[in-house]
């Protein structure tokens, strides 16, 4: 085996071994749950803790991905192949993450009260109720099931709405009203807006 593929594979082995060591050494699938999880608990300090652990996993493979394919560009083709292999692997994995805290936000939702009536386009929190037009229904529902993940205006009028024509001014104008929904009804997250980045939906630390 030639010495500079064996250095390459090496370099590359560093960087991916340890999240692909823990994940083969689970042999769990990629949208299984680890061990201990219970998405029936009844304790909302439960599912903040399994989402604390997921968000953790995520931010440590993403950090992980955006350094690996740094150094992929100055590996010999053959080594780029075979590390293209560990970050596809990683990728998969993290799609499993990310689906598993979807889940275990969903949870907290419950736990806390939370419920969306698609019927009359009703949001309900704790005794308290709002209805909603069409589309700051559609715009809440999306967020509460992507809420750690931001979204440019773009992306929320075309995955929310279907709608990729609607300007950002309208876009923007429609997450105005669903944060007076939030205030309005008490519940304990926030839509926040990071510049470069988009839209998000977080969950209030108690």
């Amino acid at each position: 085996m030639p010495l500079w593929y064996t250095l390459d594979r090496k370099k590359i082995s560093n960087s991916l071994g340890r999240v692909s060591a823990v994940a083969r050494h689970a042999g769990k699938p990629a949208t299984g749950p680890l061990e201990g999880e219970d998405l029936e608990t009844q304790h909302w300090e439960d599912a903040r803790h399994w989402m604390s652990i997921y968000d953790d996993l995520i931010r440590f493979k993403l950090g992980l991905l955006e350094r690996v394919k740094e150094e992929l560009p100055k590996l010999h083709p053959i080594a780029q192949q075979a590390a293209d292999q560990d970050v596809t692997f990683i990728e998969t994995q993290m799609e499993g993450y990310h689906h598993r805290l979807d889940l275990w936000y969903q949870r907290l939702w419950k736990l806390h009260g939370l419920w969306l009536d698609p019927n009359g386009r009703v949001v309900r929190h704790q005794g308290k109720a709002a209805a909603l037009t069409t589309r700051e229904f559609e715009l809440l529902q999306f967020l509460l099931d992507h809420p750690h993940r931001f979204y440019t205006t773009a992306q929320i009028a075309g995955y929310a709405w279907s709608d990729s024509a609607l300007l950002p001014e309208e876009v923007r104008n429609y997450v105005l009203r669903v944060r007076k929904v939030l205030a309005r009804l008490d519940i304990p997250c926030d839509l926040v807006n990071r510049p470069g980045r988009g839209y998000s939906l977080t969950f209030r630390n108690a």
